[in-house]
């Protein structure tokens, strides 16, 4: 590859999908480049430790949005490197970017990759009108999915030459169903106390409003009392919304089959005893490498049909889509759990389309 110093920057390496695809792309071009920095805006990082040894690792915590010691110094900072490729994960590192770099005449490649889609709120909406006001227009953005594209070209008015689209890929060597190295299973379902016939439904997200939690809870609620299917749900995660949840859990009587694990570093175990995994998101999620995790490991999958969510699901071979209604989840849930899926088939699909190796090739070319 052309480019000797990426210098990258992100919102903060915190346990999600747009921070695992950083770590897993620059160890992949640890061997390629002559050096790579990656400057985090948060102090705390907890997938810090899983950063290939030979990326240097900075620091600049803010103490509101726009403080400006840390804007000033990662100028400093660029001055000194003086990096290939600048590459910001998210708008907002694109915007701290820009801050950084005025009146300093830098004529570095930029690079945004994108992971999100539907905003939040109307205040979102609005930062992303300004941050697609001050782009450059050779500056190229990465997005995870056609849709996403789209739908961000549409919305913000950015022309569709500035877009390229690449996938998220992961190891599907690691990333795939019962093996024989693998034990004879059942630890999880012991630690849980769940039943060896009893039908597991597990989410890994984050607990925030647009993860849909309450939507979650809502529907298994309802594959109880409407379709008689007494599954269990495995939420794996934290979040400032997980009170909330737990309070919806007690107030529906479903504290019996909702478990709460909290956050797992190592979640292919839960994935190997379970029997759907789902995301019921109602926005911002754009191709969930959590999904393309879980479906390796022969998953099917219900996803909310939002973002690349249709470009990852061919509904009855590898799962089935839905609204971010509660009604219709439980439907989607109720329809998966009861369908003929084929583990090895759910399996092949990820391989064939979604390996990390044709996605690192990818921003190589980009890079």
């Amino acid at each position: 590859m052309k480019a000797k110093k990426i210098l990258y920057i992100t919102p903060g390496l915190n346990v999600g999908g747009a921070e695992k695809f950083v770590i897993t792309l620059s160890d992949a071009l640890a061997a390629e480049s002559e050096s790579q920095l990656l400057v985090s805006l948060v102090a705390h990082n907890a997938l810090h430790s899983e950063l290939n040894k030979s990326i240097q690792f900075i620091t600049l915590p803010r103490k509101y949005k726009l403080d400006i010691l840390p804007i000033l110094k990662l100028r400093k900072l660029i001055r000194k490197e003086k990096p290939d490729v600048i590459f910001c994960v998210n708008f907002f590192s694109y915007f701290f970017l820009k801050c950084a770099t005025i009146f300093l005449n830098v004529t570095t490649k930029r690079v945004i990759s994108y992971h999100s889609t539907i905003h939040v709120s109307k205040k979102e909406y609005l930062l992303h009108q300004f941050y697609s006001f001050i782009l450059n227009k050779n500056d190229k953005i990465i997005t995870v999915s056609n849709n996403q594209a789209e739908y961000t070209a549409k919305q913000l008015g950015i022309p569709t030459s500035q877009f390229k689209t690449i996938h998220n890929g992961i190891d599907t060597q690691y990333w795939q169903p019962w093996s024989p190295s693998d034990s004879d299973g059942g630890y999880i379902r012991n630690k849980y106390n769940i039943p060896r016939d009893i039908k597991v439904i597990i989410k890994a997200a984050a607990f925030r409003k647009e993860k849909n939690h309450l939507g979650a809870v809502r529907a298994l609620q309802a594959l109880h009392s409407v379709h008689r299917c007494k599954a269990y749900l495995l939420l794996l995660g934290e979040g400032p919304m997980l009170d909330e949840v737990k309070n919806l859990v007690v107030e529906l009587g479903m504290q019996d089959y909702v478990i709460f694990t909290g956050l797992q570093k190592n979640v292919r175990p839960f994935y190997l005893e379970s029997d759907l995994f789902t995301l019921c998101s109602s926005n911002v999620e754009t191709f969930s490498i959590a999904a393309l995790e879980a479906m390796a490991c022969g998953l099917p999958c219900v996803l909310t049909d939002i973002g690349g969510a249709r470009e990852m699901i061919v509904e009855g071979t590898t799962g089935y889509l839905c609204t971010p209604e509660y009604q219709d989840i439980a439907n989607a849930w109720h329809k998966a759990l009861n369908a003929d899926f084929k583990k090895e088939k759910i399996h092949e699909h990820v391989a064939t389309n979604f390996g990390a190796a044709e996605m690192i090739k990818e921003y190589e070319k980009i890079l």
